[in-house]
């Protein structure tokens, strides 16, 4: 290092110097998380990320303790396949296994009420740990993680190795494990216009996003993305477009009346107007929040080359490019052009304009 050279130290001295700096730039590095162009929220707080990992080959009451064997915390169990985790060091976590079935029979005396006389304990138990086995193999373990702000994200990646060790499994164990790592990242503030540019800019940057994330054949004839239909991005991206809220939210729901897109609007739209998107819930957990429900992502848990980091990094194209007006302006108006134009394979050749244009990669 130069600047040890420079130095008047003797020799073991340089030495020392050379592996602090060292050290210090192993530990800068560390820090993957790149940060936004927009980092706090219209309260000028640091904006917040939370996120949700699915994955399996590990027990839920497994799953809890490896939580607070890393950020400490109080295990509080609400039935079998529902944990709570609180007093943690980053705030409280979630443990459950992501099927209403399960739930309900954890929840509700369900055999009484199909009218199943189960006297014996062990009886009931041995079906319900059978069920519960038939489901395990298609149905995640999912762990919903406190919002941190962007600054803190960088500390659940202990949480990543501790869950690596103990051998979690993602999408790509299995052809039947649809997998997916979800991001629910707050918006900069509720104004419509500031909504509806991350969503335009999350459709034009969403066929680079497929391609440098590979998401997984599984996930993609899953119901759980479909990605937005045509006619609607066609719509959003219109420069006419100037909807108010109430507006925005009707046609969002008359073209995607559902929370299966790669990026789920609804929890924000709670926030606008929830009574508007309660008809198309058909009772659906829908938890009003001021976050992009982010859901592309693969679960790369068992990959020990991946990070959390990989995905927060991949989404800041779409956050990079709301930050551009003149190139989100170009951009727009070439996608609607571009799409008119070409039909088999625009998807692929977008991605490459888009490497060039935004001056993207496969790593972000």
């Amino acid at each position: 290092m130069i600047f040890c050279s420079r130095l008047k130290l003797d020799y073991a001295k340089k030495l020392i110097c050379w592996q602090i700096i060292n050290t210090l730039l192993f530990k800068l590095l560390q820090m993957s998380f790149l940060l936004p162009p927009i980092t706090k929220n219209k309260d000028g707080n640091l904006r917040k990320v939370g996120l949700e990992l699915e994955f399996a080959g590990i027990e839920p009451m497994q799953a809890a303790k490896i939580i607070t064997s890393v950020f400490g915390g109080k295990i509080s169990e609400e039935h079998r396949y529902h944990i709570n985790i609180t007093d943690t060091d980053l705030g409280d976590f979630r443990v459950e296994l992501d099927a209403r079935i399960l739930r309900r029979m954890a929840e509700e005396n369900i055999f009484d009420k199909l009218g199943i006389n189960l006297k014996e304990d062990s009886i009931r138990k041995s079906i319900e740990d059978v069920v519960d086995k038939m489901a395990r193999s298609v149905v995640p373990l999912e762990i919903v993680m406190p919002p941190v702000t962007i600054q803190e994200l960088e500390q659940l990646e202990q949480l990543r190795e501790a869950l690596q060790q103990n051998k979690a499994k993602g999408t790509h164990a299995s052809m039947v494990h649809a997998f997916g790592m979800h991001l629910n990242i707050e918006s900069p503030d509720l104004k419509i216009a500031t909504l509806l540019n991350y969503l335009r800019a999350f459709v034009i940057v969403y066929p680079w996003l497929l391609k440098a994330l590979s998401i997984d054949m599984t996930r993609r004839i899953s119901p759980f993305v479909d990605p937005f239909p045509d006619k609607y991005v066609k719509k959003i991206l219109n420069p006419a477009y100037e909807p108010d809220a109430d507006q925005f939210i009707e046609d969002y729901v008359e073209f995607n009346p559902t929370r299966n897109r790669p990026v789920d609007m609804m929890p924000i739209f709670g926030m606008l107007n929830n009574e508007l998107i309660t008809p198309v819930m058909e009772g659906e957990k829908n938890d009003p929040r001021p976050t992009f429900h982010y859901r592309l992502p693969n679960s790369r848990i068992d990959d020990p080359e991946w990070r959390f980091a990989d995905e927060w990094n991949h989404w800041l194209a779409v956050e990079k490019l709301v930050s551009n007006n003149e190139m989100f302006e170009k951009l727009s108006r070439l996608y609607l052009l571009r799409r008119d134009e070409t039909v088999i394979s625009f998807r692929k050749e977008w991605a490459k304009t888009l490497e060039i244009l935004l001056d993207l990669d496969d790593q972000a």
